[in-house]
């Protein structure tokens, strides 16, 4: 008479197999759900912190804001080493900078982009076509989005 070969899995197989799902499962769900609020609120802060203190390094270095000049470009000057004239490139005497960590503008985390629209004052309400706003004679950057954070604060006014 033959053995008959046992059938299914036993109760330690499933238990690693659940395991290891429970396990992907851990590491796939927060990546799959969108960030809260509060999340991209403090994501928002920490951009505006950087590109902010880019701009302030530029001015103590420049002695004049980035942008000012007429035909100069924002994220150039911060990318780019810039020779004390300002004017961004790669030639000879550019030993200032780039002042922005990873050579680019910082990404606005409530609308995914990081394009920056130089203004000649800073409006009262954001226009939301932007990810930041800059107005070059005063230095001041901020994220152009409407709405309200988690907090309760104007992404605007953060």
């Amino acid at each position: 008479m033959s053995r008959s070969t046992p059938r299914g899995f036993s109760i330690v197989e499933l238990m690693i197999v659940t395991a290891v799902l429970g396990l992907l499962a851990a590491v796939a769900i927060p990546r799959l759900t969108p960030a809260s609020d509060a999340d991209r609120e403090e994501a928002l802060v920490g951009a505006l912190a950087t590109l902010r203190a880019a701009v302030d390094s530029y001015w103590s270095q420049h002695d004049g804001f980035p942008g000012h000049a007429p035909g100069s470009d924002l994220a150039d000057q911060l990318c780019l080493p810039t020779g004390a004239d300002g004017v961004p490139g790669a030639a000879p005497h550019r030993d200032r900078g780039p002042y922005l960590p990873g050579g680019r503008v910082p990404i606005n985390p409530v609308t995914c982009t990081n394009t920056v629209r130089t203004v000649d004052a800073m409006p009262s309400h954001p226009a939301g076509d932007e990810a930041w706003l800059y107005d070059p004679t005063t230095g001041e950057v901020r994220a152009n989005v409407r709405g309200v954070s988690a907090s309760g604060a104007r992404w605007f006014d953060l």
